[in-house]
């Protein structure tokens, strides 16, 4: 199932506020919880948006990096590239804690061009989530050389009546992962990916692919 941008309009995806962009520009994470029932699915996630100080290549290449997830994404495992080709990619996750941890294969779709990735959980592998489907996407901000990546997700993550205990705590970090591809960015990530990062800021503020 392929999920675009547009297609999690409905995730928050309106026009950013101006108290928003206040918090955006102040380096705050802006999150738009959202939780829906949609037939059998108990659905939680979402958008969010952060500003994170490195240029759009920088963000762009970590976010493929799936030996980096672990680092980069709350409560990752495991993640290990299964499968590739020019715009698609299989990934298989680890994710969680304790009882709730879960596994499962997601698809990629990358449009490079666009700056956009989206991701479904494939249905025809082995998984222990119920569904979950989402997107990143990466926009130059402000003087060309930071990024806003904003990230939207809608999961059900099969945690049973249990789960239901810590379901605002798992909500929570579903919804935090552009600040922890922040930090990861912003910190290790400079030595990770010198290379790009020299090569953008020696075109700033031109970021293009």
């Amino acid at each position: 199932m392929l999920i675009t941008t547009a297609a999690l309009a409905g995730t928050g995806g309106r026009d950013l506020s101006s108290e928003e962009r206040a918090s955006l520009a102040s380096g705050a994470l802006v999150s738009r919880p959202l939780s829906e029932r949609r037939g059998s699915l108990n659905l939680i996630g979402g958008t969010s948006y952060q500003v994170i100080d490195a240029p759009l290549r920088v963000v762009w290449d970590a976010l493929l990096d799936t030996q980096y997830y672990h680092r980069m994404m709350p409560r990752v495992l495991e993640a290990r590239l299964v499968q590739r080709n020019a715009d698609q990619r299989t990934v298989f996750m680890r994710q969680g804690a304790g009882p709730f941890v879960r596994a499962y294969y997601l698809n990629l779709h990358v449009r490079e061009a666009q700056g956009d990735i989206s991701f479904s959980v494939d249905d025809q592998r082995p998984h222990d989530v119920r569904a979950a489907w989402g997107f990143y996407n990466v926009r130059p901000y402000g003087d060309g050389k930071r990024t806003l990546l904003a990230y939207g997700v809608m999961a059900d993550l099969n945690v049973g009546a249990l789960g239901a205990l810590v379901r605002g705590d798992v909500h929570e970090w579903l919804l935090k992962v552009p600040l922890t591809v922040k930090r990861f960015v912003e910190g290790s990530g400079r030595y990770i990916y010198k290379q790009a990062w020299r090569s953008a800021q020696a075109h700033a503020p031109d970021q293009r692919f």
